[in-house]
């Protein structure tokens, strides 16, 4: 019985800590991910002059993301001039929209070569969308619309988009803005609305 208590014990102080170690390195390979995609844009800026418009919704999964992968996912088709099947995309043409992917990289760079450890897997619940390395697949991206060399609410229609229903504060993003062209971030290894934490790309 004196064993089975010093085991329970250990484990009970082992466990826990083993878990904060994966979650920051999965918090570390976030960060390294999302700055190797802000990269990719801002490559994309200095071939065009200009930042990719990605969705409305500043998410790089917007709600309805079709996941089948021979289909249009903005985000992931601008910066790979692809579908995620690696089909082509569609001819440059009359009906092609401004936002569309073959209308924006016209030249059809690829800007960055996604691995299969970006997107999550077939048994997910929704599968074939960009995540991050925690397995979020509620991600911002906020580039710097105005060119004024700063990031703030103003970049994204006067607010920061939502992942998973938090939001960022003053205290993530001052008032004043981040100095940067393009940030990412998406919630936290079990973060919750009572306790609102984030991976920030710079950070």
């Amino acid at each position: 019985m004196a064993v089975i208590a010093v085991v329970g014990l250990l484990a009970a102080l082992i466990f826990p800590g083993v878990s904060a170690a994966q979650r920051a390195a999965a918090k570390a390979r976030t960060r390294v991910q999302f700055n190797q995609w802000a990269a990719a844009i801002e490559s994309f800026r200095s071939e065009y002059g200009y930042y990719p418009a990605f969705h409305s919704s500043g998410l790089v999964n917007p709600s309805g993301q079709n996941p089948s992968p021979d289909s249009l996912h903005l985000f992931h088709d601008l910066l790979a001039a692809k579908r995620r099947d690696g089909s082509a995309l569609p001819a440059f043409g009359p009906g092609t929209g401004n936002q569309d992917p073959e209308a924006q990289n016209r030249k059809l760079i690829r800007f960055y070569s996604f691995a299969d450890s970006d997107f999550t897997g077939a048994a997910a619940p929704t599968p074939n969308l960009l995540q991050d390395a925690s397995g979020n697949t509620e991600i911002a991206v906020v580039v710097d619309a105005n060119l004024d060399g700063v990031i703030d609410a103003s970049d994204c229609g006067g607010v920061l988009p939502a992942v998973n229903g938090l939001t960022p504060g003053t205290t993530d993003i001052p008032s004043a803005g981040v100095r940067s062209g393009v940030i990412f971030y998406s919630p936290a290894p079990g973060a919750t609305s009572a306790n609102p934490e984030f991976v920030f790309s710079w950070k």
